[in-house]
């Protein structure tokens, strides 16, 4: 039964490569600004399923000193995964529009694959933590998927061909949750060091890869902008923390 509902959780996380299709509607402006609101919604779910639920959950299968070192190596891990995939596909600092594209996908495949495991080793910590976890990995997925669906299109691919990459790409989460699945007896055994690479990895997204961009975006430099910016992340918090009470964790 646990299965089922790792493979549903991952196979939603790949419906959410879709999304891109909805720049047909929003028109690129609008598009870019629904982007950086749906990172600041992602970053404070992200910070708040680490800390309410992550570290929680670890700390019960581990000592803390264990699982605090095993989330500081997988943020580490992490940053050397993607320097070495910018390093290994561009060249003095530069990639040229075409290679730009390949490595969005190369990437994306290499991120997905790791969020199926993720989303299994949740599962298979605990079922709420399953739940919070997919819906960590979904959210944040939007505005990553969003983001890639455009560098597509400027690196020249057609719109029909970016949506289908993207969302083959995506399938590699089911990859990663039943090849995961197929080793959950060892994982298991390492659960609470595994749950702290978890942490390590959800606080590299939120803190490295989406909060700089909020800082970037053109619209954030207007106090309102900003202003929202910081309620959705209290938002995304407070959701995490309202599934923990619906969810009786």
């Amino acid at each position: 039964m646990i299965l089922v509902w790792i493979l549903g959780a991952s196979f939603c996380t790949a419906l959410v490569s879709l999304v891109g299709r909805s720049i047909a509607f929003l028109g690129e402006t609008q598009f870019r600004r629904m982007i950086h609101y749906a990172m600041s919604l992602a970053v404070g779910v992200l910070l708040g399923v680490v800390f309410l639920d992550v570290f929680p959950e670890a700390l019960e299968a581990a000592s803390a000193e264990s699982v605090f070192i095993w989330a500081l190596a997988g943020f580490l891990a992490f940053f050397i995964l993607e320097r070495s995939l910018r390093i290994y596909h561009c060249h003095e600092g530069h990639c040229s529009v075409h290679a730009v594209g390949y490595l969005t996908l190369v990437g994306d495949a290499i991120h997905n694959f790791i969020d199926g495991i993720i989303i299994t080793l949740a599962f298979l910590a605990d079922f709420r933590l399953g739940i919070s976890t997919a819906f960590a990995v979904i959210l944040h997925e939007i505005p990553q998927e969003m983001s890639d669906f455009l560098v597509l299109l400027h690196s020249g691919f057609e719109r029909k061909r970016a949506l289908f990459y993207n969302f083959l790409i995506a399938l590699t989460t089911i990859a990663g949750a039943v090849i995961a699945y197929a080793f959950s007896d060892s994982l298991t055994r390492a659960i609470g060091p595994a749950l702290g690479l978890v942490a390590g990895h959800f606080l590299y997204i939120a803190a490295v890869d989406l909060v700089p961009e909020l800082h970037e975006a053109e619209h954030a430099q207007r106090k309102i902008a900003s202003l929202v910016q910081v309620m959705l992340i209290v938002a995304g918090i407070a959701l995490v923390s309202a599934g923990e009470f619906l969810l009786g964790h």
